[in-house]
Protein backbone atom coordinates (compact mmCIF):
# COMPACT_ATOMS: atom_id res chain seq x y z
CA UNK A 1 0.00 0.00 0.00
CA UNK A 2 1.43 3.17 -0.73
CA UNK A 3 1.17 5.98 1.55
CA UNK A 4 1.48 9.74 1.59
CA UNK A 5 5.09 10.86 2.34
CA UNK A 6 3.69 14.20 4.30
CA UNK A 7 1.46 12.01 6.46
CA UNK A 8 5.18 9.19 6.84
CA UNK A 9 6.90 12.50 7.54
CA UNK A 10 4.69 13.89 10.35
CA UNK A 11 3.84 10.65 12.24
CA UNK A 12 8.15 10.48 12.62
CA UNK A 13 8.15 13.78 13.75
CA UNK A 14 5.29 13.40 16.40
CA UNK A 15 6.80 10.73 17.57
CA UNK A 16 10.07 11.90 18.05
CA UNK A 17 8.51 15.05 19.98
CA UNK A 18 6.51 12.93 21.78
CA UNK A 19 8.65 12.98 25.21
CA UNK A 20 8.95 16.76 24.81
CA UNK A 21 5.77 18.11 24.05
CA UNK A 22 2.87 17.74 22.02
CA UNK A 23 2.53 19.63 18.73
CA UNK A 24 -0.51 21.10 17.59
CA UNK A 25 0.29 19.60 14.79
CA UNK A 26 0.12 16.10 15.83
CA UNK A 27 -3.67 16.38 17.07
CA UNK A 28 -6.39 14.89 14.89
CA UNK A 29 -7.58 18.07 12.67
CA UNK A 30 -10.94 19.14 13.68
CA UNK A 31 -12.32 20.21 10.35
CA UNK A 32 -11.46 16.47 9.76
CA UNK A 33 -13.21 14.83 12.51
CA UNK A 34 -16.36 17.03 11.16
CA UNK A 35 -16.12 15.82 7.94
CA UNK A 36 -16.23 12.02 9.00
CA UNK A 37 -19.31 12.88 11.09
CA UNK A 38 -21.37 14.16 8.59
CA UNK A 39 -20.45 11.38 6.40
CA UNK A 40 -21.87 8.96 8.92
CA UNK A 41 -24.90 10.75 8.77
CA UNK A 42 -25.41 11.07 5.05
CA UNK A 43 -24.67 7.18 5.30
CA UNK A 44 -27.56 6.78 7.49
CA UNK A 45 -30.07 8.94 5.63
CA UNK A 46 -28.96 7.27 2.05
CA UNK A 47 -30.20 3.45 4.36
CA UNK A 48 -33.48 4.98 5.12
CA UNK A 49 -34.11 6.10 2.02
CA UNK A 50 -32.96 3.37 -0.03
CA UNK A 51 -35.33 1.29 2.39
CA UNK A 52 -38.26 3.98 1.44
CA UNK A 53 -37.62 3.44 -1.84
CA UNK A 54 -37.52 -0.73 -1.22
CA UNK A 55 -40.94 -0.74 0.22
CA UNK A 56 -42.70 0.98 -2.62
CA UNK A 57 -40.85 -0.88 -4.98
CA UNK A 58 -42.37 -4.18 -3.00
CA UNK A 59 -45.78 -2.45 -3.10
CA UNK A 60 -45.72 -1.74 -6.71
CA UNK A 61 -44.70 -5.11 -7.76
CA UNK A 62 -47.46 -6.80 -5.88
CA UNK A 63 -49.92 -4.58 -7.64
CA UNK A 64 -48.95 -4.92 -10.99
CA UNK A 65 -47.98 -9.36 -10.40
CA UNK A 66 -52.02 -9.15 -8.79
CA UNK A 67 -53.38 -7.24 -12.31
CA UNK A 68 -51.30 -9.91 -14.49
CA UNK A 69 -52.26 -12.63 -12.42
CA UNK A 70 -56.18 -11.92 -12.40
CA UNK A 71 -55.78 -10.37 -16.35
CA UNK A 72 -54.13 -13.64 -17.39
CA UNK A 73 -57.05 -15.71 -14.93
CA UNK A 74 -59.60 -13.93 -17.18
CA UNK A 75 -58.61 -14.33 -20.14
CA UNK A 76 -58.16 -18.54 -19.54
CA UNK A 77 -61.79 -18.10 -18.38
CA UNK A 78 -62.69 -17.26 -21.52
CA UNK A 79 -60.54 -19.32 -23.65
CA UNK A 80 -62.50 -22.23 -21.27
CA UNK A 81 -66.03 -20.90 -22.32
CA UNK A 82 -64.72 -20.80 -26.30
CA UNK A 83 -63.63 -24.35 -25.70
CA UNK A 84 -67.22 -25.20 -24.38
CA UNK A 85 -68.77 -23.41 -27.63
CA UNK A 86 -66.49 -25.28 -29.92
CA UNK A 87 -67.62 -28.26 -28.17
CA UNK A 88 -70.62 -27.77 -28.78
CA UNK A 89 -70.81 -26.27 -32.21
CA UNK A 90 -68.61 -29.27 -33.77
CA UNK A 91 -70.21 -31.87 -32.01
CA UNK A 92 -67.86 -32.63 -29.85
CA UNK A 93 -67.75 -36.75 -28.70
CA UNK A 94 -68.79 -37.61 -25.04
CA UNK A 95 -68.00 -40.95 -23.11
CA UNK A 96 -66.33 -43.88 -24.31
CA UNK A 97 -66.94 -47.23 -25.64
CA UNK A 98 -70.89 -48.04 -26.06
CA UNK A 99 -71.51 -45.14 -23.97
CA UNK A 100 -70.42 -42.75 -26.24
CA UNK A 101 -72.53 -39.99 -27.74
CA UNK A 102 -72.83 -36.86 -29.91
CA UNK A 103 -76.17 -35.56 -29.00
CA UNK A 104 -74.44 -33.30 -26.23
CA UNK A 105 -74.07 -29.67 -25.47
CA UNK A 106 -71.44 -27.88 -23.89
CA UNK A 107 -71.14 -25.60 -21.43
CA UNK A 108 -69.32 -23.97 -18.15
CA UNK A 109 -70.94 -24.43 -14.17
CA UNK A 110 -70.55 -21.64 -11.40
CA UNK A 111 -71.47 -22.66 -8.36
CA UNK A 112 -72.20 -20.42 -5.28
CA UNK A 113 -70.53 -23.22 -3.08
CA UNK A 114 -67.02 -22.97 -4.53
CA UNK A 115 -65.67 -19.88 -5.31
CA UNK A 116 -62.11 -21.47 -6.54
CA UNK A 117 -63.57 -23.42 -8.96
CA UNK A 118 -66.03 -23.86 -12.25
CA UNK A 119 -66.75 -26.67 -14.02
CA UNK A 120 -66.86 -27.76 -18.03
CA UNK A 121 -69.81 -30.36 -18.09
CA UNK A 122 -71.87 -32.21 -21.12
CA UNK A 123 -75.80 -31.59 -20.99
CA UNK A 124 -77.23 -34.97 -22.56
CA UNK A 125 -80.30 -35.37 -24.45
CA UNK A 126 -78.99 -32.55 -27.07
CA UNK A 127 -82.25 -30.55 -28.16
CA UNK A 128 -84.02 -32.08 -25.73
CA UNK A 129 -81.55 -31.33 -22.93
CA UNK A 130 -82.40 -28.86 -20.23
CA UNK A 131 -79.48 -26.53 -20.64
CA UNK A 132 -78.46 -27.47 -17.19
CA UNK A 133 -75.24 -28.90 -15.37
CA UNK A 134 -77.16 -32.05 -13.21
CA UNK A 135 -75.09 -31.71 -10.31
CA UNK A 136 -73.62 -29.29 -7.89
CA UNK A 137 -70.18 -28.40 -6.30
CA UNK A 138 -68.85 -31.14 -3.80
CA UNK A 139 -71.64 -34.08 -4.85
CA UNK A 140 -71.20 -34.52 -8.75
CA UNK A 141 -67.37 -32.42 -8.69
CA UNK A 142 -64.81 -31.07 -6.22
CA UNK A 143 -62.08 -29.16 -6.68
CA UNK A 144 -59.76 -31.97 -7.06
CA UNK A 145 -61.97 -32.74 -10.31
CA UNK A 146 -65.29 -34.77 -11.41
CA UNK A 147 -66.82 -37.32 -8.67
CA UNK A 148 -69.73 -38.09 -11.08
CA UNK A 149 -68.59 -38.51 -14.90
CA UNK A 150 -72.69 -38.20 -15.76
CA UNK A 151 -72.33 -34.94 -16.80
CA UNK A 152 -69.04 -33.79 -15.73
CA UNK A 153 -66.23 -33.55 -18.18
CA UNK A 154 -63.27 -31.40 -16.54
CA UNK A 155 -62.74 -29.05 -13.55
CA UNK A 156 -61.14 -25.50 -13.55
CA UNK A 157 -59.20 -24.28 -10.59
CA UNK A 158 -58.38 -20.89 -9.45
CA UNK A 159 -54.75 -20.26 -8.90
CA UNK A 160 -52.62 -17.90 -6.60
CA UNK A 161 -54.93 -16.83 -4.74
CA UNK A 162 -57.29 -15.28 -7.44
CA UNK A 163 -61.31 -16.32 -7.00
CA UNK A 164 -64.68 -15.70 -8.33
CA UNK A 165 -65.98 -12.77 -7.13
CA UNK A 166 -69.27 -12.87 -8.11
CA UNK A 167 -71.04 -14.29 -11.47
CA UNK A 168 -74.06 -12.79 -12.91
CA UNK A 169 -76.95 -13.42 -14.82
CA UNK A 170 -77.68 -10.01 -16.92
CA UNK A 171 -81.29 -9.10 -17.12
CA UNK A 172 -82.81 -8.12 -20.82
CA UNK A 173 -83.94 -3.98 -19.79
CA UNK A 174 -82.21 -1.69 -17.68
CA UNK A 175 -78.80 -2.47 -18.05
CA UNK A 176 -75.86 -0.40 -19.03
CA UNK A 177 -73.52 -3.06 -20.36
CA UNK A 178 -70.29 -4.64 -18.85
CA UNK A 179 -68.25 -1.17 -19.20
CA UNK A 180 -70.79 0.78 -16.90
CA UNK A 181 -70.66 1.36 -13.35
CA UNK A 182 -72.03 -1.39 -10.96
CA UNK A 183 -75.04 1.18 -10.43
CA UNK A 184 -75.90 1.56 -14.07
CA UNK A 185 -76.11 -2.34 -14.29
CA UNK A 186 -78.54 -4.57 -14.01
CA UNK A 187 -78.00 -8.23 -12.88
CA UNK A 188 -78.82 -11.19 -10.88
CA UNK A 189 -75.58 -11.76 -9.17
CA UNK A 190 -74.86 -14.68 -6.30
CA UNK A 191 -73.85 -11.34 -4.05
CA UNK A 192 -73.71 -7.98 -4.15
CA UNK A 193 -76.55 -7.54 -6.79
CA UNK A 194 -76.94 -4.58 -8.56
CA UNK A 195 -78.41 -1.79 -8.84
CA UNK A 196 -77.94 -0.81 -5.14
CA UNK A 197 -81.40 -0.12 -3.17
CA UNK A 198 -83.76 -2.81 -4.77
CA UNK A 199 -81.38 -5.40 -5.87
CA UNK A 200 -82.98 -8.74 -7.74
CA UNK A 201 -82.33 -11.90 -5.87
CA UNK A 202 -79.78 -13.88 -5.38
CA UNK A 203 -78.62 -16.76 -7.62
CA UNK A 204 -77.37 -19.85 -6.76
CA UNK A 205 -75.22 -21.30 -10.06
CA UNK A 206 -74.65 -20.07 -13.51
CA UNK A 207 -74.81 -22.30 -16.54
CA UNK A 208 -73.75 -21.36 -20.10
CA UNK A 209 -74.54 -23.87 -22.53
CA UNK A 210 -73.71 -24.32 -26.24
CA UNK A 211 -75.57 -26.23 -28.41
CA UNK A 212 -75.21 -27.47 -32.27
CA UNK A 213 -75.69 -25.96 -34.89
CA UNK A 214 -75.57 -22.26 -33.51
CA UNK A 215 -72.83 -20.92 -31.68
CA UNK A 216 -75.37 -18.76 -29.45
CA UNK A 217 -75.21 -18.95 -25.33
CA UNK A 218 -77.98 -20.59 -23.79
CA UNK A 219 -77.80 -18.92 -19.97
CA UNK A 220 -79.91 -20.09 -16.60
CA UNK A 221 -79.98 -19.97 -13.36
CA UNK A 222 -81.53 -21.79 -10.71
CA UNK A 223 -83.72 -18.62 -11.47
CA UNK A 224 -85.03 -19.80 -15.15
CA UNK A 225 -87.39 -22.20 -13.39
CA UNK A 226 -89.36 -18.85 -12.47
CA UNK A 227 -89.27 -18.37 -16.45
CA UNK A 228 -86.41 -15.08 -15.48
CA UNK A 229 -84.33 -14.72 -18.73
CA UNK A 230 -80.95 -13.21 -19.54
CA UNK A 231 -79.26 -11.34 -22.43
CA UNK A 232 -75.44 -12.13 -20.98
CA UNK A 233 -73.55 -13.69 -18.63
CA UNK A 234 -70.85 -12.04 -16.69
CA UNK A 235 -68.58 -13.51 -14.44
CA UNK A 236 -66.44 -11.49 -12.48
CA UNK A 237 -62.51 -12.58 -10.94
CA UNK A 238 -60.49 -11.37 -8.17
CA UNK A 239 -56.51 -10.98 -6.94
CA UNK A 240 -55.36 -11.16 -3.69
CA UNK A 241 -54.75 -7.38 -4.19
CA UNK A 242 -58.08 -6.88 -5.11
CA UNK A 243 -57.79 -6.07 -9.04
CA UNK A 244 -60.81 -7.00 -10.75
CA UNK A 245 -61.60 -8.31 -14.30
CA UNK A 246 -64.74 -9.80 -15.73
CA UNK A 247 -65.34 -11.87 -18.40
CA UNK A 248 -68.38 -11.43 -20.45
CA UNK A 249 -70.98 -13.73 -22.40
CA UNK A 250 -73.91 -12.50 -24.47
CA UNK A 251 -76.55 -14.73 -25.65
CA UNK A 252 -75.51 -14.39 -29.71
CA UNK A 253 -72.25 -16.28 -28.73
CA UNK A 254 -69.97 -13.27 -28.10
CA UNK A 255 -67.09 -13.55 -25.55
CA UNK A 256 -64.96 -10.93 -24.27
CA UNK A 257 -62.96 -9.58 -21.56
CA UNK A 258 -62.52 -6.44 -19.63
Amino acid sequence: MIQDSRFKNKSFKCRNLLRHSFPESCFLNPVSARSAGFALGELLVALALLGIISVFVMLAYNRVSGQLFVTTLAYELALSFRQAQSYGVSVHQFGLGEGATFDVGYGLHFDAGSRNTYALFADQGGAAGNGLFDGIFDIAYTENGCVSTVECVSVFRFERGNTLYKFCGVLPTGDAGRDAPDEQKHEECTTNSTPPGSPPPNIAFLDVTFLRPNPDAIIKTNRSAAGVAYKAARVYVISPTGEKRVVEVTTTGQISVK
